[in-house]
């Protein structure tokens, strides 16, 4: 299928309501405190097939269809966040991943920042996922953008980080308030001390400088034990809970407002949703 034919089957998806949202909790590694959601497109074909954000994605970033795919993933994700504030939960930010190809467009700022007044949602309960590759090997012009945006108050957080072009230089100048970690290495760390020694060293380079760390793709509660050693901040993956829909986040958020406290006291306690990953 051509470039222009792909965009006009992702506007007929979003017309047709076949694009939805899931939603991945991130939390404190030591208290289990909720930090904030991770907004996952997800494709249902109106025969009921699914296809994989790991086919539709790449190929969407092919060509136009990522600005439609993206500009309705925003929007979307923070039409959500603003239910959250409504329903009580202020602290709970949603992150987005925005690809390199959006970070190319010219209009990229304007274009977030008409989302956020449209929407409703405080700039700073919005943050922008990018990975190294789309940060690393940008234009001076898309550099800039990603400061207006952080100076616009929108987070940003460098994902996937250890798997693309990393830059020491870059990373001093690049306004991320967070490095994400990779999931094959927070998945091999138990087995693989070469892995293991990897985790400690880029959660001891973030807060040398002053960034936070996310470790994605946790699924045992070993893994999780081996992130607070480390004093990695924040987690996500299937140990905490697997993407929820709209439905289930609604769910998960009345459980945690429940058991919140109890966990907040409970400081190191292994305690939290055992969610088979």
């Amino acid at each position: 299928m051509s470039d222009a034919g792909f965009a006009e089957r992702v506007r007929d998806a979003i017309d047709r309501r076949e694009l939805s949202l899931v939603f991945q909790p991130q939390a404190d590694v030591v208290t289990n405190r909720l930090t904030g959601f991770e907004a996952l497109s997800r494709w249902r074909l109106s025969d009921g097939t699914m296809l994989p954000p790991d086919v539709f994605v790449p190929m969407a970033e092919q060509g136009e269809a990522i600005h439609l795919l993206g500009e309705w993933t925003l929007r979307t994700a923070c039409a959500a966040a603003v239910g959250w504030l409504q329903a009580g939960y202020p602290d709970i930010p949603v992150s987005v991943n925005l690809s390199a190809r959006q970070l190319d467009d010219p209009g990229l700022v304007l274009k977030l920042l008409g989302i956020l007044s449209e929407t409703g949602l405080p700039a700073a309960n919005l943050k922008l996922e990018l990975t190294e590759t789309s940060m690393f090997s940008q234009s001076a012009e898309a550099r800039e953008a990603l400061l207006q945006l952080r100076g616009a108050g929108i987070r940003l957080v460098l994902d996937d980080f250890g798997t693309g072009w990393s830059s020491l230089s870059t990373l001093r100048r690049v306004p991320v308030e967070a490095l994400k970690i990779d999931k094959q290495f927070v998945q091999a760390m138990v087995e693989d001390r070469d892995a293991a020694a990897i985790v400690q060293a880029v959660v001891a380079l973030a807060h040398a400088l002053n960034l936070g760390v996310v470790a994605e793709g946790v699924e045992t509660p070993e893994q999780r034990l081996y992130l607070q050693a480390y004093r990695c901040d924040m987690l996500q993956g299937y140990w905490l809970s697997r993407p929820l829909t709209a439905d289930g986040l609604s769910d998960f958020l009345a459980e945690r407002s429940v058991i919140g406290t109890l966990l907040t006291m409970s400081t190191g306690s292994a305690a939290g949703p055992q969610t088979a990953g």
